[in-house]
C-alpha cells in the first residue's frame, strides 16, 4: 500500500504563526490602530511616513468685541520603521511533518519570539512619556499609586474609559495580595484569587505584561537649579550639579520644577501640580557642573497650547521623579497607565517577494496583524530557509495621555 505524505504548505505555516503571534500579543492590542490602511495600498504608494493631524487648540474670549484666532495646525510623523522576525533553517525531511509538530519544533518558540519583541517595542515607548506616579525601586502596594496616574490623566483632560494599566508580573503579585482584604464585588475578588489578575479596578483595565521596560535613573550628582529664569521651549539650562564633567542624566529621567506647575489642557487652569519633563538624550554636565538639558514636551507659558503655568524662575529647585538624589542609578519598572490614543501603531502588509521558491502572507482581520513567510533552497546544505516578517512603526500621539507607573 503506497505511503501517504503530508506536505507542509506555505500558507498553512503561515497562517498557524500569525495566530501564535497574536495569542502572545498583550500591550499591542491596547493600542490605537486606525492609521494602518493608509500604507502599502496597491496603486496609492504613500511612502514610509503619514502625519498625523491634532487638534487645534483654541485660547477662546470673554465679552462681545470679537478676537479672532489663527488656526495653527500641528502634526505628529507616524513612520513605518520596524522590521521584526524569526529566522528558520530546516531539512526536507522536516516539510513533510504535520502541522502540530511543525508547530511544536519551530513555531511556538518563533512566533513566541516575534510576539515579545513587537510588545517589547511598544513598552519602551515609556521613554517618551512625561509623567509618571510612584517611587522608582519601589513596588506600589496600595492604589495610591495608581489612583495618582488617573488623576493626573483627568487633570490633563485625557476622557474616561479605554484606560489600561499594564504592570509587569511583580507588580501584578503585590498589588494583588494587598488588595485581597479590601471591600469588593465577591464577583471580582473571586476572579482575583482564582486568575491572580486585576482585571478592571478603578476605571482602569489592569493587565499584566512581561515586556514593562526597565529605566536606569541617571548618576546625578549635586543639587540642580534652574539656571536662569524665562526659560521656555525644549532645552532648560541647569546648575548646581556635582562641579565636575559627567554624565547626570539619563534619556528617559523625569524632571519637575519648583514654581512650574501644569495647567489643563482646555481650559488652561492650574493643576496645582508640578508639570513633569522627560529628558530626551543622555545630558553631561560641564566642569562647572552646568548642563543644557533637552526636554519634552518644550515649556510653553502663553498661548493656545500654554502646558505651564509659568516658566521656571532662577534658582528653582529641580528633583528628578520626585527627589533630588536619591534616586540615583536606580532601577525601575515602567508600567504604563495610558489612554488607548497615546500611542498610535500601524501594521504594513509585506510585498511577497517575487522568483523565490514560496511565499505567503496571513493577515488577522480582527487585529489587523500581517505576518509574512518567505521559503528557499540552499543546494549546498540541503536546507530550507525560512523567515517570518512583520513591518510596523510606532508614535506616540498625546503625551498626556499616558503615565508611568515606578516600580
Amino acid at each position: 500500500m503506497p505511503v501517504t505524505n503530508t506536505f507542509l504548505t506555505d500558507s498553512i505555516i503561515a497562517k498557524e504563526a500569525l495566530m501564535i503571534v497574536e495569542n502572545n500579543l498583550t500591550i499591542t492590542k491596547l493600542i490605537n490602530r486606525r492609521y494602518e490602511p493608509r500604507f502599502a495600498q496597491d496603486g496609492n504608494k504613500i511612502g514610509d511616513t503619514i502625519s498625523i493631524r491634532l487638534p487645534v487648540r483654541w485660547v477662546g474670549r470673554t465679552g462681545e468685541p470679537m478676537i479672532p484666532e489663527a488656526a495653527v495646525e500641528t502634526t505628529v510623523p507616524l513612520k513605518i520603521d520596524t522590521l521584526i522576525g524569526q529566522d528558520l533553517e530546516f531539512s526536507n525531511v522536516d516539510l513533510t511533518l504535520k502541522v502540530e509538530q511543525f508547530k511544536e519544533r519551530y513555531l511556538d518558540t518563533a512566533c513566541a519570539t516575534i510576539a515579545n519583541r513587537v510588545d517589547q517595542a511598544v513598552c519602551a515607548q515609556y521613554i517618551n512619556c512625561p509623567n509618571f506616579s510612584g517611587t522608582p525601586g519601589t513596588v506600589p502596594s496600595a492604589l495610591d499609586t495608581y489612583f495618582d496616574a488617573s488623576v493626573q490623566m483627568s487633570n490633563c483632560g485625557v476622557p474616561k474609559g479605554k484606560r489600561n494599566c499594564v504592570i509587569s508580573p511583580r507588580m501584578e503579585a503585590t498589588i494583588v495580595n494587598n488588595l485581597k482584604g479590601l471591600f469588593q464585588a465577591a464577583r471580582s475578588i473571586s476572579e482575583q484569587y482564582v486568575s491572580g489578575e486585576m482585571g478592571v479596578v478603578i476605571g482602569l483595565n489592569f493587565v499584566m505584561d512581561q515586556n514593562i521596560a526597565t529605566h536606569t535613573v541617571g548618576p546625578l550628582g549635586g543639587t540642580p537649579l534652574v539656571n536662569l529664569g524665562s526659560q521656555t521651549g525644549s532645552t532648560i539650562n541647569l546648575k548646581g550639579f556635582a562641579a565636575a564633567a559627567a554624565l547626570r542624566l539619563k534619556k528617559g529621567d523625569i524632571l519637575t520644577f519648583a514654581g512650574c506647575n501644569g495647567v489643563n489642557p482646555q481650559s488652561r487652569d492650574d493643576t496645582t501640580e508640578l508639570r513633569e519633563f522627560v529628558v530626551t538624550a543622555d545630558t553631561s554636565s560641564d566642569a562647572s557642573g552646568n548642563c543644557a538639558v533637552p526636554i519634552f514636551p518644550p515649556i510653553i507659558a502663553t498661548g493656545a497650547t500654554k502646558n505651564v503655568t509659568a516658566s521656571p524662575a532662577d534658582g528653582a529647585a529641580v528633583k528628578i521623579f520626585g527627589q533630588v538624589t536619591t534616586t540615583a542609578s536606580v532601577q525601575t519598572k515602567q508600567g504604563l497607565c495610558f489612554h488607548k490614543e497615546w500611542l498610535t501603531a500601524a501594521f504594513v502588509d509585506l510585498d511577497l517577494p517575487k522568483n523565490m521558491e514560496m511565499s505567503a502572507r496571513a493577515k488577522s482581520n480582527q487585529l489587523g496583524l500581517s505576518i509574512r513567510i518567505v521559503k528557499g533552497y540552499e543546494v549546498r546544505t540541503n536546507l530550507q530557509l525560512t523567515r517570518l516578517d512583520l513591518l510596523f512603526g510606532l508614535k506616540q500621539t498625546y503625551e498626556d495621555f499616558c503615565n508611568r507607573i515606578c516600580s
